[in-house]
């Protein structure tokens, strides 16, 4: 028989030959850790050769991270499969798999260790683009729950057995299932209804090839309260054309009837007063997107009602029956804000007595209102950028992260494209918030939604104070149409608490006004000019308040925030 190890012990040329085509860099290094033997494949890995590290410490050609601050070999007598990183000769950093282990003489002492290495740099590699593909798919499965969650309509997907395989974020709020409850089950489990028996708009596509198939029915909620739904089933296909299960869409006929009542009506809409063009356009699109959950961007001037334009997307909303809540940005510094929007835990900070639950969570559900955006600190524009995109967040103080369902209007009287072009708001939160923009016209440019406003809003004036007869003259109304509103529909309510405070009769005279409305067309007329009108009616206000800013912005029907800007841009001192 050939005895391999006396042949290659005879012949050192041949061991080297065989140890030079082992395919793995080895080798061996004495007790002292000094290079005794160098084969070919680690000169080619480090790029140093024999000649440069033989009788040198291993340190020399076998840099390893570990290597650097821990040499184990001699101390545990085998190294299996470790990996780690080692610096070539020109610097290039390759990960390996290093194994070793000690050689020992009669006496079981240490005489010589010998390493091999495998470079596994393009393994690793490989791992990172695998890695890399699975946040890119991530990132597109996030995407796409992302566009179904802003379809008006609930979406859910269902296989040959009539099982749900996916449920949107809108069929959750149309349903009252949560996709958790609902992925698994049967269809008519979750959105059973009498179609279930006879008229099942996917059974008739299934049956007939049709591409679609619509139908009106009722279904009972988690709540067990009866919604009118209208439900549009497409096939779902293979490559091979074969249907594989349906797409169900489901809609809220009862908000889509609400919403269509409320445009019938002409002037009043979900709350708001208007039948100019301006404010049509202002109505179509709240009806179009208040069935969605993107992110709206209300602007227009302040007073203009922003707030009631966020109240009207809920209420037409599948989250009606949840929470609105609102915040003015404004009004509270970065720390009060922040535990305000998140919340905070106890001890966060000074005065933190007690955990807090923060807006956010309070919205659950429903929708968060965020008024004066454009006046948040970069830090908190930071945090709720990340809420925005992740729909988590941290409360003040605390570590865990919390999930939120909640959908965000924002509002602002600032131009926030020139607030990211000076660097005062940040660009990534800006397309973020401003998805749907809707723009609110100011007073003076709906001047014919004036009587119909004025009068709604006096009776509500005049009901709260008690005197519910009043109405206002022709000559009143004229005093109104002439007027430039800089303060919009605020600074209209607050001459109407003014005059039916101050009239002493059922009727509402021009005398019965505030003196500000008293002042001839020409200066307060819709044919001059804005912005002068603007800067002339502060200083008048500021003059006749003694320069009391707070004062001075009641009566102007605005902040104090609005006032300075204003007094800003003005060059008002």
């Amino acid at each position: 028989m050939f005895d391999f190890l006396s042949f290659l012990s005879e012949q050192p040329e041949r061991l080297r030959e065989f140890l030079d085509r082992l395919g793995e860099a080895m080798f061996v290094v004495d007790k002292d850790q000094k290079i005794v033997y160098w084969n070919k494949q680690a000169a080619e890995l480090t790029g140093y050769a024999v000649e440069e590290v033989l009788g040198q410490h291993c340190l020399k050609g076998i840099r390893c991270v570990n290597c650097l601050y821990d040499c184990s070999l001699f101390t545990h007598g085998e190294l299996d499969g470790v990996r780690t990183e080692l610096a070539t000769k020109d610097g290039r950093q390759v990960v390996v798999s290093k194994n070793a282990f000690v050689l020992r003489n009669a006496e079981g002492e240490a005489v010589a260790g010998i390493e091999w290495l495998k470079d596994e740099s393009d393994l690793v590699a490989q791992i990172d683009r695998c890695k890399m593909q699975r946040e890119t798919i991530s990132e597109r499965e996030r995407l796409q729950a992302a566009v179904l969650g802003s379809i008006r309509e609930g979406v859910l997907t269902i296989d040959r057995d009539w099982r749900i395989t996916s449920f949107s974020r809108r069929a959750e709020v149309i349903t009252g299932f949560a996709a958790t409850e609902a992925v698994g089950r049967f269809c008519h489990e979750v959105i059973g209804s009498r179609l279930c028996k006879s008229g099942c708009p996917a059974q008739h596509c299934l049956e007939t090839g049709d591409d679609e198939a619509e139908r009106t029915t009722q279904i009972q909620r988690a709540d067990g309260k009866s919604l009118a739904v209208a439900e549009v089933a497409v096939p779902l296909k293979d490559e091979e054309g074969r249907a594989i299960g349906s797409l169900i869409l489901i809609e809220d006929r009862a908000a889509q009837a609400a919403a269509a009542d409320s445009a019938r009506t002409g002037a009043q809409f979900a709350g708001m007063i208007g039948r100019s063009e301006p404010m049509r356009a202002v109505f179509r699109v709240v009806e179009q997107v208040a069935r969605t959950d993107v992110t709206v961007l209300v602007t227009g001037e302040s007073g203009t009602g922003k707030e009631m334009v966020a109240r009207a997307l809920h209420t037409l909303s599948g989250r009606r029956h949840k929470p609105f809540q609102a915040i003015n940005c404004a009004a509270l510094p970065e720390t009060l804000m922040e535990s305000e929007l998140f919340g905070h835990v106890r001890g966060a900070f000074t005065g933190a007595i007690r955990d807090r639950v923060g807006r956010i969570e309070e919205a659950e559900g429903g929708t968060l209102f965020l008024d004066e955006i454009g006046e948040l600190s970069p830090g908190i524009q930071a945090k709720l950028l990340r809420f925005l995109q992740e729909r988590e967040y941290q409360r003040l103080g605390e570590s865990s992260t919390r999930a939120a369902d909640v959908r965000v209007v924002c509002a602002t009287n600032r131009d926030l494209a020139r607030a990211v072009e000076e660097g005062e708001f940040r660009e990534d939160l800006y397309y973020r918030i401003r998805v749907i923009p809707v723009e609110l016209p100011p007073l003076r440019d709906r001047r014919d939604d004036l009587p119909l406003l004025a009068a709604h809003l006096l009776e509500e004036v005049a009901v709260a104070r008690g005197r519910p007869a009043l109405s206002l003259s022709p000559s009143a109304q004229q005093r109104l149409m002439h007027h430039a509103w800089p303060g919009n529909v605020r600074e209209l309510i607050n001459a109407l608490e003014f005059a039916v405070a101050m009239a002493p009769g059922r009727r509402i005279r021009p005398e019965d006004l505030p003196p500000e409305l008293s002042g001839s067309r020409s200066r307060y007329s819709a044919g001059s000019d804005d912005l002068q009108q603007e800067a002339e009616r502060i200083r008048e206000a500021l003059a006749r308040h003694d320069g009391n800013r707070t004062r001075t912005a009641q009566f102007l029907g605005m902040d104090r925030v609005t006032l300075y800007r204003k007094m800003k841009k003005h060059g008002i001192s």
